[in-house]
């Protein structure tokens, strides 16, 4: 359920517009000068904090003060002197990640990256987007701002002219993660080969008991067969189901993989991307389990026994006057 303001500044559309500004902007320029990499910069942020605003104008709100949500809501400021907030950047990707399971663990990772470099071109004398290549960021742009229009229901075509050009860097980018995953695990799989018998059953025995006590996904590895973890970031909402037979309270969340490693034959992937790329990028699911006094955080008959044990003085009374 998505909260709807079509006015003020921190409205969807308000925000979804001058990122469309910023993007002409950013086109009048080679994509090799400076200027389009750091108008692109400004375009992201203003297309990250929209696409937040879609849930609720809200959310890009500083809760420090509630009347930066009364205006986030398009309602006049009811105090003097008021100049409204909102939250930071790496704040609204937090949430964006959190919300949208589409919003990637790259995609955050690389709006970071992006911004960061931003903020040093703005605020220092760094020449942050001076010297570097289209080929290490312009991909990755493309890609993040189209999970970001796919979340809002739009295409890449609302916001840059040449949408086809968009699309093939992204094809490009998935197919270089693609080769580059197949060529690690082509190589950890020939030095897995050239191990004898033993080191191999040593390893696996050594894998399989470290996969077991470790949290996270348990998967096979793609190089040498051997137990290994795969970690997550949650994606969407938790459910919640109370089994009343065993009193205890179980949660359930879909988590999106970002990096797996296999400690038999060293094998380490990290980014969605890559772990696709291999046949490991399905999501999984995390379960959690709670007391119902651990879930409320109550205290036990136990807790409390200890609690007053340990509030006792540790010191002799002294009873003369």
């Amino acid at each position: 359920m998505t909260t709807v303001v079509s006015y003020g500044p921190w409205a969807e559309e308000a925000l979804f517009s001058k990122c469309r500004l910023y993007i002409e902007k950013m086109e009048r320029h080679r994509p090799d000068e400076w200027e389009f990499a750091l108008w692109s910069s400004l375009a992201l942020e203003l297309l990250a904090r929209a696409c937040l605003a879609r849930v609720s104008p809200a959310l890009l709100a500083d809760d420090k003060n509630w009347h930066n949500i009364n205006f986030a809501l398009g309602r006049a400021p009811i105090t003097k002197k008021f100049t409204p907030i909102s939250i930071g950047m790496s704040e609204v990707m937090r949430r964006l990640g959190e919300i949208y399971p589409e919003i990637t663990q790259e995609v955050v990772g690389f709006c970071a990256q992006h911004i960061q470099r931003r903020n040093a071109e703005l605020h220092s004398g760094e020449l942050g987007f001076n010297g570097i290549g289209t080929s290490t960021w312009l991909p990755s742009f493309y890609f993040s701002a189209k999970a970001m229009l796919d979340v809002m229901g739009r295409s890449l075509g609302d916001i840059f002219s040449n949408p086809g050009a968009a699309e093939d860097m992204i094809a490009a980018l998935k197919d270089s993660a693609a080769k580059s995953v197949d060529q690690d695990i082509k190589a950890y799989q020939k030095v897995w080969g050239g191990s004898s018998r033993d080191e191999k059953q040593r390893k696996i025995a050594q894998a399989t008991a470290w996969a077991t006590r470790h949290s996270g996904h348990r998967v096979d590895c793609p190089s040498c067969g051997s137990p290994a973890l795969l970690q997550g970031s949650p994606s969407g909402s938790v459910s919640t189901e109370v089994n009343d037979d065993d009193y205890e309270i179980v949660q359930r969340q879909a988590m999106l993989p970002t990096s797996f490693e296999c400690i038999a034959c060293g094998l380490k992937i990290i980014g969605l991307s890559r772990l696709s790329a291999c046949g490991l990028g399905d999501a999984f699911v995390s379960k959690s389990t709670f007391t119902p006094a651990e879930y409320f955080e109550l205290y036990t008959e136990d807790d409390l026994a200890e609690a007053k044990e340990a509030s006792r003085p540790d010191f002799e009374m002294d009873f003369n006057d």
